[in-house]
């Protein structure tokens, strides 16, 4: 539930959010006209209103952005440190277990080799050797004094070779070096309308007009 807002022209924002529209005739089209004046004029001034509320602690609000900015990057950095400080010590205890468990097995196969050749040896039946208890990893979710830490795993990706390098920075040709299918490159679609605006033509790209309409209220 959102706060309400001592804005001045609150009333006339809550007539907007009424308003239904249905345009059959000149009459309603001229209607329709008249409130979406209305409506770029409300905008303006709600745009004002917002600012002049901040305008007396902008300065304030300022400052607290300033001194909590360090400290931000201070808690996310620390975060991360022990982020993979966790993991790097959970695959090496991983590691560690699965290599245990390995020479576990490898024991446990050859007491069954050695139980079942002195068996045939005697002429008897062979005996059951029970299983071995594995060592377990550490658990995905862990109960710690104040919540609970949860180990999850997703898919990332990053350019062949081990480039963290991001690819919206990448030219056609270096993507295609990287052997990267064009349909996944991204077009730089800001520079296109800078070109198309000013009437110039690009190959495989089509040049359209779109209708919209100016609204400017007085």
């Amino acid at each position: 539930m959102t706060t309400a807002l001592a804005l001045p022209n609150i009333k006339e924002l809550e007539q907007i959010k009424s308003l239904q529209v249905s345009i059959v005739s000149p009459e309603t089209k001229t209607q329709a006209e008249e409130y979406l004046l209305k409506i770029d004029k409300a905008t303006k001034q709600h745009v004002k209103d917002v600012k002049d509320l901040k305008a007396p602690h902008q300065a304030e609000i300022d400052k607290i952005d300033a001194a909590s900015k360090p400290w931000k990057q201070i808690l996310v950095e620390r975060k991360d440190a022990i982020t993979q400080a966790l993991i790097a010590y959970n695959n090496k205890v991983r590691a560690a277990v699965a290599a245990a468990n390995v020479k576990i097995l490898d024991k446990y196969e050859g007491k069954v080799a050695t139980t079942e050749a002195k068996a045939i040896a005697a002429g008897k039946p062979m005996p059951i050797v029970l299983p071995p208890q594995l060592l377990t990893t550490p658990a995905k979710t862990e109960q710690v004094d104040g919540g609970k830490i949860t180990t999850v795993k997703r898919k990332a990706w990053r350019l062949a070779g081990g480039s963290l390098r991001v690819a919206a920075d990448m030219t056609a040709a270096e993507a295609h070096a990287y052997g990267i299918p064009l349909e996944y490159f991204l077009l730089d679609t800001s520079r296109i309308g800078k070109i198309v605006r000013a009437g110039g033509t690009i190959p495989g790209i089509e040049v359209y007009e779109e209708e919209s309409i100016s609204v400017r209220a007085q």
